[in-house]
């Protein structure tokens, strides 16, 4: 079933019509023609992404992450509100902006869509030779996939921000949201739990809303509350992966600080884990989960491998600083305190104030 969800995704089957288009329009030379295709796939993911960045030149459109390239992770910048990371591979770019009002939301959509549409007209008229038939069909066919609205774990394509955005409401509550989501992500904990109130008052149901009250309560270490929010988007009828992520995590969090019983909630969380995997959730973003699992199950030599995983390739500064306090607290299960300090410190860089990370350094003084 995970299969067959994934394949007939918009992105996978434009990139089988683009295969079967290019080997036979190329012949003999296939092999060239497909070759550029993958590089006018690459460009295309890469002019999109060039074209968000461009867009933080617009007043009330700021940048919340710029990744660049992939691997290992060679250095980072982070703040509470962006991040900034160089990974070993510079082959990609990946980038992630906050827009303050949905008028900005189309501006940062159709910035991204100039650049992929610029690119795919190049790519046309200069076509002359198989490569560059190969370039020109990948760039006109991720041209066309991103103007499908589809909205997915990890992508949200220029279709959806351009045509089903305004539709969903989500636009009206993006101020706000967008407001909880910095002001929780910063430790200003008085001010994320005001603003999400008035979203529970003014948008009880939109799921964006319900995210950001789920971070709020997250950040609190409100745990229980949380979960039952977390199990409201999962039953959702778009069946969105990242949210049975979102509970498998949170789910692990309650049973750690004792608002669960252990059975019930890593019951939970494991299925969690599951069905966001058959949806086609990333399976290196479900290590952390998985981490927390193994640790509350009595396996920390697993948790320590999963949750050292996770942390190196997160590039959310509170996601990391999460997989930290896990990788620590695998140490200390294992009985080595001073690996436990030295993946506590990375921690406390990022966001001390945290709740996983706050506990887990009172239960490194008691331990010592």
């Amino acid at each position: 079933m995970r299969v067959v969800h994934v394949l007939f995704r918009p992105g996978w089957l434009a990139t089988a019509a683009t295969v079967a288009v290019v080997v036979v329009l190329t012949r003999p030379d296939a092999v060239a023609g497909l070759l550029g295709a993958a590089a006018g796939g690459l460009a295309a993911v890469v002019a999109s992404q060039a074209g968000l960045l461009a867009s933080v030149l617009v007043p009330g459109v700021t940048l919340r992450r710029l990744v660049i390239g992939t691997g290992p992770r060679v250095a980072d910048w982070p703040t509470p509100h962006r991040i900034v990371t160089l990974r070993a591979v510079p082959i990609i770019l990946s980038v992630s902006v906050r827009a303050a009002t949905a008028e900005r939301i189309r501006v940062v959509a159709l910035s991204g869509l100039a650049c992929e549409v610029a690119l795919a007209a190049c790519a046309v008229v200069t076509e002359d030779g198989p490569f560059t038939l190969g370039f020109a069909a990948a760039a006109v066919a991720a041209l066309a996939v991103s103007l499908v609205p589809t909205r997915t774990a990890t992508t949200t394509s220029t279709g959806w921000l351009l045509f089903r955005l305004p539709r969903s409401g989500a636009g009206q509550a993006a101020p706000l949201v967008d407001r909880a989501m910095r002001a929780a992500q910063a430790g200003d904990i008085a001010t994320a739990e005001n603003l999400a109130a008035q979203l529970r008052m003014s948008h009880p149901g939109l799921r964006s809303a319900l995210a950001a009250r789920i971070c709020v309560l997250a950040a609190q270490g409100r745990y229980a509350e949380a979960v039952v929010l977390a199990v409201r988007l999962t039953s959702d009828v778009d069946d969105d992966p990242g949210a049975f992520a979102l509970l498998a995590g949170l789910t692990c969090a309650t049973v750690e600080s004792g608002q669960l019983d252990s059975e019930v909630g890593l019951t939970t969380a494991s299925q969690a884990i599951e069905n966001a995997a058959a949806l086609g959730y990333p399976n290196h973003r479900l290590n952390g989960a998985r981490a927390m699992v193994a640790l509350l199950r009595g396996n920390p030599k697993d948790a320590i491998t999963l949750a050292r995983q996770s942390a190196s390739t997160a590039d959310d500064v509170l996601c990391r600083a999460d997989d930290l306090a896990t990788l620590a607290r695998a140490h200390m299960a294992a009985g080595d305190n001073r690996a436990a300090r030295q993946v506590l410190t990375e921690a406390e860089r990022l966001a001390g104030w945290w709740p996983r990370v706050a506990t887990t350094r009172t239960r490194l003084e008691v331990a010592s």
